[in-house]
């Protein structure tokens, strides 16, 4: 029995061989937090992209190439990539695929508790960032955390919630005390 690979654009769902298809990786994104995800397309397809104020920040490695050029694009230029919802829907996909590939740690029944089995290979994660502030974590919580987090209580639940991590609430005294919330 014989066994036929076909690759295909996961934007387009254009056919194509191995060797002629990049890599984009998806580095930023107004709308997901658990990045980045990598989508295989044609060089053709990413042409259009430009900057602007809402944005994504991907990575376009070349077919063949070693290294990869970052880009900072507009959130709708990256979204007419593909057709209307397409590129969210393949977005949504790669991010299941890589859900599904890690490796699940025996963590606390907090389900947030385990730092190091969850992210292992990442490196130290900066919870004074708009990316990782107010994540569930071990260590302690730094004044730069705390207000990053005060300053941008919505944006901060948004994001947990959209990961299926804990929000942070602040009628919870425990909440307002960890992060200076009034």
């Amino acid at each position: 029995m014989a066994v036929k690979v076909v690759h295909v654009s996961d934007i387009s769902g254009k056919e194509a061989d191995e060797q002629s298809l990049g890599q984009l990786v998806v580095h930023e994104h107004p709308e997901y937090a658990d990045l980045p995800v990598t989508l295989e397309v044609l060089p053709e397809e990413i042409e259009s992209l430009q900057g602007a104020s809402r944005f994504v920040t991907v990575e376009w490695i070349a077919p063949g190439a070693r290294r990869g050029e970052r880009m900072v694009v507009s959130l709708d230029d990256f979204n007419l990539l593909a057709g209307a919802g397409v590129m969210e829907s393949a977005v949504q996909d790669a991010l299941i695929a890589k859900h599904r590939s890690r490796p699940r740690s025996s963590g606390a029944a907090g389900g947030g508790g385990s730092a190091p089995g969850g992210r292992s290979g990442r490196g130290k994660v900066n919870y004074a960032t708009l990316e990782h502030a107010g994540e569930p974590h071990r260590g302690r919580i730094t004044e730069a955390e705390k207000e990053l987090v005060r300053k941008n209580l919505d944006q901060v639940n948004k994001r947990l919630r959209d990961a299926g991590q804990r929000e942070i609430d602040p009628s919870d005294q425990a909440m307002r005390d960890r992060y200076g919330l009034e």
